[in-house]
């Protein structure tokens, strides 16, 4: 199993950890139907307390009326290959969360891997860690590859 790490959202401008929330967020509701643990697993990683309340609110209007998946990846195409991967393995971290990949996830994973520009490879051995994060206990989420 890899070793994960969390991923300090903090260090990222407002806009961009709204777009790493409002890319979660979509994708829950890729399959049009935001499922519980789906959402849960995204909750787990909300971290708001050094926003202001204008980004809270927004985060929080993100889960009820999530945006176009393609608005918040567009954000992460000029950022590092790390930050890109760890938001493709948060986005599969999600998917798996109630157990099942809906054809509109596998759609919008696809997208993902082609918006953030990496590769099948890339994005398998992501899928790996992100199934093998899915039966570790007290994991702090975002999560990254250690």
């Amino acid at each position: 199993m890899a070793d994960l790490t969390p991923l300090d959202l903090s260090t990222l401008s407002n806009e961009l950890r709204l777009a790493f929330y409002g890319a979660l967020f979509s994708m829950s509701n890729a399959d049009r139907d935001m499922d519980e643990a789906e959402d849960d697993r995204i909750f787990e990683s909300l971290d708001l307390s050094d926003l202001d309340s204008e980004s809270r609110t927004k985060i929080l209007r993100l889960a009820i009326d999530p945006p176009p998946l393609e608005r918040g990846l567009l954000a992460f195409r000029g950022e590092s290959e790390s930050l890109r991967r760890a938001l493709m393995l948060n986005l599969i971290d999600v998917v798996l969360a109630d157990g099942i990949i809906e054809p509109g996830e596998h759609v919008g994973l696809h997208e993902a891997r082609q918006v953030l520009g990496l590769s099948r490879d890339v994005v398998s051995e992501l899928h790996d860690i992100a199934h093998d994060a899915q039966s570790v206990e007290n994991l702090s989420r975002p999560i990254q590859p250690a």
